[in-house]
């Protein structure tokens, strides 16, 4: 008998870290009709979002807006800071944390990379023996939230060992901005990057790149420039004087931004944070209850995906494509990776509903498979759950 496929595009649940599925508020915003990127109406737009975004940055500083993905604003901040011959200390440990020192190397940066086993966190101390071996250390750059390995690195310890050391730290907040807690003022990130397609819930497009206000002078004072539309001095000067861009700005996506900020606030940021921990520990205590491993070093998993290994008995184009006949999209692992983990995403809009269907089709997949499921990872999950709200029995 054969199995007619009932999921589409517009009716799979997408679990993948990024784009992810945005709120219906979000879409009528995107069907407004466009007005001029130059009227007053379009800068109060942007003056009000910036005002809505730098709470979940955690900062007083600017948040430069631009319109391009989050990689975007990962070559605005390295081209603003880094110039030709300046020394970069790149903390790898995942593809995105990699990119960074590629950019870097564009950028004409002598860049250093400290490789870190992926799955493994970035403690400390491995970075302050990388910086007393490189004092001329100009830059440091790093992925707060490795989306390509899941896990949450220790970036305010990260940060107090490269400030004794006079450097710049740039940061990529991709995946953790909007979905966890960045605390930019506090724990003395200097720079910090996002997208709008991750915690933010809106689609791709647009990126963001907030500056502590003690490196605006650095900015100012900046009369070398080796970009042209990722040059955040532009966006600085025309946005001191008028609250406006230098260059077309997605006007649609504002929009979508505009409403997906409002829902955030809403819903309250600290409240946002907690429902993403808690489906974060939802979805760990499930799939480990199925008798699969973690692939995150234990105690620093991310809080907005999970990466999960694959046993023996598993390939990972079986397993996907299965739960993807059954409506759900989970993403594969990268580079090296390829074919050993899947990725699993609880942000934006992520709540129980969501995370209990992965965990039960996930669990029918693996038996269709035949692979010894171990227990329940939906009871696993509902018990975290029912824990965490207190009414456990």
């Amino acid at each position: 008998m054969s199995h007619f496929n009932v999921y589409d595009e517009e009716n799979t649940l997408l679990m993948i870290p990024g784009p992810v599925p945005v709120h219906p508020r979000v879409l009528r915003a995107l069907s407004r009709p466009i007005y001029g990127h130059r009227t007053s109406e379009f800068r109060a737009l942007l003056e009000e979002i910036e005002k809505m975004l730098k709470p979940l940055f955690g900062t007083k500083g600017p948040v430069f807006m631009l319109t391009g993905s989050g990689t975007a604003g990962m070559d605005a901040a390295i081209r603003t800071f880094v110039k030709p011959g300046d020394k970069v200390l790149s903390l790898v440990a995942g593809k995105f944390s990699e990119r960074f020192a590629e950019i870097a190397r564009t950028a004409g940066g002598k860049v250093v990379e400290v490789n870190v086993e992926w799955g493994r966190a970035i403690k400390p101390e491995i970075v302050e023996k990388a910086l007393r071996e490189h004092p001329d250390t100009k830059v440091v750059t790093m992925t707060h939230n490795e989306t390509s390995t899941g896990v949450l690195q220790p970036a305010s310890e990260i940060a107090k060992v490269v400030k004794e050391h006079g450097a710049i730290l740039v940061v990529d907040g991709i995946t953790s901005v909007g979905g966890d807690y960045v605390k930019m003022d506090e724990w003395g990130l200097d720079v910090v990057v996002a997208g709008s397609q991750k915690c933010l819930g809106i689609p791709p497009g647009l990126a963001f790149v907030a500056v502590r206000e003690e490196l605006i002078d650095y900015i100012e004072r900046n009369e070398e420039s080796f970009a042209y539309y990722t040059d955040l001095k532009r966006y600085w000067e025309i946005w001191k004087k008028s609250k406006d861009l230098p260059f077309t700005g997605g006007i649609s996506l504002f929009y979508a931004l505009y409403e997906s900020l409002k829902i955030i606030h809403e819903e309250g940021i600290e409240n946002r944070i907690q429902r993403h921990r808690l489906m974060a520990k939802m979805t760990r205590a499930g799939f480990t209850a199925l008798g699969l491993e973690l692939f995150a070093e234990k105690g620093y998993e991310s809080n907005t995906l999970t990466a999960v290994k694959y046993p023996p008995s598993i390939s990972d184009k079986d397993f996907r494509a299965k739960m993807r006949a059954h409506g759900i999209l989970v993403a594969g692992g990268q580079a090296h990776l390829k074919g050993k983990i899947f990725r699993v995403a609880h942000m934006n809009l992520t709540a129980e509903r969501e995370v209990l269907t992965v965990l039960a089709i996930a669990e029918l997949v693996l038996k269709e498979l035949g692979f010894p499921v171990k227990s329940s990872g939906v009871t696993a999950a509902m018990n975290v759950y029912l824990r965490e709200k207190g009414r456990a029995r």
